[in-house]
């Protein structure tokens, strides 16, 4: 308001105000002197607000749950991506019925469900990524998961620089973000975007005159696609994948049938994995973003501690059922994830908004954790894993070269061979341990 009012003008020009040139001053003089009672607040990020008349759930085009408090959205382009198409009656038949004993897509519908219960049940951000070959289906998964909130445009990809990433979080700020296509994105800042994500955390940065912004703070439930894995995009530039990084975006292998190839375990009698997909497309534009809203609505309406309840039991049986005393805490981490998920999936079919049968929602979220558990090769640390594996392999490699046999002594036997650089022996033990220092050399084939 202060100055000669030409930025002003053109903010509001930019929001539709027709206005004469020669009014600026009028309407300047107007904004200053004016007091109005009513008050409005106002925020760029999307999802769970407290205030002092309770709590609400804003998206770009709303707010639930706010009781008689005027809630605002900062960037009206994001609106576009929470558009509704059709009646949530024709999402239910047309969309959520073809989920039905496919594991990846009732899994992939869920986890938009789950989304919005982070911060209800203090779960961690983090995410879930399909891997597989292309045409497999994973897009169509993620598009039938977007479905959920909005329309096509929902999707976004991961060709993003971290800055911008951070942006899109923020609008989905409680609300799942759908990542495609993981070879897109630079490699070596996929591990900084992933640890961003996880963390719920933005960049630190410096105000112009000294001292720090406010750091940008979100709760993420994500779900990306892509040909490649995680661990492989990053050693594609030379690097590793963490712990930490694979526990925050686990991988799930995306086909699960070979014959014929796809996501795909049931074809609602279609003819082929192609058919379905292209059904499922075309449904998912058609009927859209009504499913979000309804669950919402149910949400605020409910007792919270009953929904924490419920949540921390499901997180409990979950683990009872597919794990063992020997999880390590990385595996935990993912396996309470997929209880959230699966625990959604359930909520919103008690409410009546998938339509599915009770129980169908955990079952496939335990299917989903299963393939992950069997693709990342047990439940142990991944450190531990890493320890052991470069041990061994150093072992492969120079177990005939840098070792010396512990039977032959240079001193004593003029043909034993010389080792340079000895990292150790090799001592010839049987299969139940008894030593066989006394054997003939040709023993050895039996170790």
């Amino acid at each position: 308001l202060s100055g000669d009012g030409n930025e002003l003008e053109k903010l509001l020009r930019s929001l539709g105000l027709q206005i004469a040139p020669k009014a600026r001053p009028l309407l300047l003089a107007y904004l200053i002197t004016q007091q109005p009672k009513a008050r409005a607040r106002t925020t760029a990020r999307t999802g769970w607000h407290e205030s002092e008349s309770g709590r609400a759930f804003v998206l770009p085009d709303r707010a639930i749950g706010c009781g008689d408090e005027l809630w605002l959205f900062e960037d009206g382009a994001a609106v576009a991506d929470y558009r509704a198409a059709g009646t949530l009656e024709e999402w239910r038949q047309e969309v959520a019925a073809l989920c039905v004993d496919n594991s990846r897509l009732t899994f992939a519908v869920s986890i938009a469900f789950a989304a919005p219960l982070l911060d209800l049940v203090g779960g961690e951000s983090g995410g879930i990524h399909f891997s597989g070959e292309s045409g497999d289906g994973k897009t169509t998964a993620l598009r039938v998961a977007a479905s959920v909130c909005g329309g096509p445009d929902y999707v976004k990809q991961w060709r993003a620089s971290d800055n911008s990433m951070e942006y899109v979080a923020l609008q989905h700020c409680d609300a799942p973000l759908m990542l495609d296509e993981l070879a897109q994105v630079n490699a070596k800042v996929l591990g900084d975007m992933i640890y961003m994500l996880g963390n719920a955390s933005g960049k630190s940065r410096a105000r112009a005159n000294g001292g720090l912004r406010e750091t940008a703070r979100f709760r993420i439930l994500f779900l990306s696609t892509g040909e490649v894995g995680m661990a492989s995009h990053v050693a594609s530039v030379g690097m590793s994948a963490t712990a930490g990084m694979e526990g925050r975006m686990a991988e799930i292998p995306a086909r699960v049938c070979d014959d014929p190839p796809g996501i795909y375990e049931v074809l609602h009698d279609e003819a082929s994995p192609k058919a379905l997909s292209q059904r499922l497309v075309h449904a998912a534009k058609k009927y859209h973003g009504t499913a979000f809203p309804a669950f919402l609505e149910r949400l605020v309406k409910v007792d919270l501690d009953e929904i924490r309840a419920t949540m921390l039991k499901a997180r409990k049986l979950f683990a009872e059922r597919h794990l063992t005393a020997e999880a390590g805490n990385q595996v935990l981490r993912v396996a309470d994830r997929c209880a959230l998920i699966g625990a959604a999936g359930e909520l919103a079919t008690k409410w009546g908004i998938t339509g599915w049968a009770a129980g169908a929602a955990m079952k496939q979220a335990g299917a989903c954790f299963a393939a992950w558990l069997s693709h990342r090769g047990g439940e142990g640390n991944q450190e531990e894993k890493a320890m052991l594996q470069q041990v061994r392999g150093f072992l492969e490699m120079h177990g005939e070269a840098r070792f010396s046999d512990w039977r032959r002594s240079v001193a004593k036997d003029t043909h034993a061979n010389r080792v340079m650089n000895r990292a150790g022996w090799r001592r010839l033990l049987d299969r139940v341990g008894s030593d066989l220092d006394s054997a003939h050399p040709g023993d050895s084939a039996q170790c």
